[in-house]
């Protein structure tokens, strides 16, 4: 057991090292070639930036991530001693997120329209679904329903990948904010599923993490270099699937919450788009200044390191929600944490303006996502 651990740890700080090291070189490399070939990102009436900015990291993200990958190949094969600790991620998972690196690529260089960017989203998820993975909910299981509960799982599950590509990709909008955000959020999702036994991907995990950090060593506040949306679709799609079970995995009852309420910052800001842009009778896809990340930087008067900072530590507030959820082991213990993450979350909107209690002629009113 201690020669195990230590290997797990030797593995996971070396692999981190390799994928850091790998990730920061190939940034540098892009940013070079991206001004070169002007794939820069123009300020525009949505930016917080003031300078064009090159657009296309998440090439390096990726790069970095498959040097991580590679690095544990050649451990699996060099010392097979280690080989049963090394479990590579899903043909399926790694098969999806190349399209979507792709699509983001392809969308950095050439600005595709979003129809096609969903068609692609779509086929993702479908891979996935098909590859057998579900995003299973308990109490939607009904025992005489047979296939049809298979139906609702691959619906649920379709739905929630492209539901989290695109939360993901709205929050990529300042300096370090998505990067950072996914660091914490895989970093709860590991911590979360191992220490209820579930047997976090580290392989995964360790290239995954490695490839961010490097990259936000030129993407934090001033950022030398955005991801775009090679980086935020691939980070998206890597969110949105880790911790989905394959099809007729034995899973706890409440383990899927753990995602909604690891990722609860970005599900949070899209719910509130689609509310807010439903009650002004705008599209839900139209495009606007009014994030959270936009509301702390404009509305809240912070600046971006710390508007930053702040979505940080929110992140990581529902990152331990998400923790508290699955080691609970008393319904009393459950409905408290939740509980509390919905008071969280309703102070956390109130706070930013988007709901608003008022007092006209002793009546109370209330607006809600204003």
């Amino acid at each position: 057991m201690v020669i195990t651990s230590v290997a797990q740890v030797y593995l996971f700080v070396s692999g981190l090292a390799v994928s850091i090291a790998a990730t920061a070189a190939f940034t540098i490399l892009v940013k070079h070639l991206a001004l070169r070939w002007n794939l820069v990102d123009q300020p525009n009436h949505r930016s917080v930036h003031k300078k064009p900015i090159p657009r296309v990291g998440g090439v390096a993200i990726v790069g970095g991530f498959i040097v991580g990958l590679t690095y544990f190949y050649g451990l699996q094969i060099l010392v097979p001693q280690w080989a049963w600790i090394i479990d590579f991620p899903d043909k399926w998972i790694l098969v999806g997120a190349g399209i979507m690196f792709l699509l983001g690529l392809t969308d950095d260089l050439l600005q595709i329209k979003p129809r096609v960017k969903l068609f692609f989203q779509a086929l993702a998820a479908f891979v996935v679904v098909a590859g057998g993975f579900r995003f299973q909910i308990p109490f939607l299981y009904f025992q005489d329903w047979g296939m049809m509960n298979e139906i609702i799982a691959a619906a649920i599950t379709f739905v929630w990948i492209i539901g989290i590509i695109n939360a993901v990709n709205l929050m990529d909008g300042m300096d370090g904010l998505a990067a950072g955000m996914g660091v914490i959020a895989i970093s709860s999702l590991t911590i979360a599923l191992a220490v209820n036994g579930y047997g976090p991907d580290i392989v995964l995990v360790t290239a995954f993490i490695g490839a961010l950090v490097g990259f936000l060593l030129y993407n934090t506040y001033p950022a030398s270099i955005f991801m775009g949306d090679s980086g935020s679709l691939f980070l998206g799609f890597i969110l949105a699937t880790f911790s989905l079970p394959t099809a007729g995995a034995q899973v706890g009852g409440l383990s899927y919450l753990v995602p909604i309420l690891a990722l609860g910052l970005p599900i949070l800001d899209t719910l509130t788009s689609i509310i807010r842009r439903g009650l002004k009778g705008n599209g839900i896809f139209t495009a606007d200044r009014d994030h959270i990340h936009h509301r702390l930087f404009k509305d809240r008067g912070e600046r971006q390191r710390s508007t930053v900072f702040i979505l940080y530590a929110v992140n990581a507030i529902f990152g331990v929600m998400a923790i508290l959820i699955l080691s609970s082991r008393a319904m009393a213990q459950v409905t408290l944490v939740l509980s509390l993450t919905a008071i969280f979350c309703l102070l956390f909107l109130l706070k930013l303006g988007y709901i608003q209690i008022k007092q006209e002629s002793s009546t109370r009113k209330t607006q809600i996502l204003n």
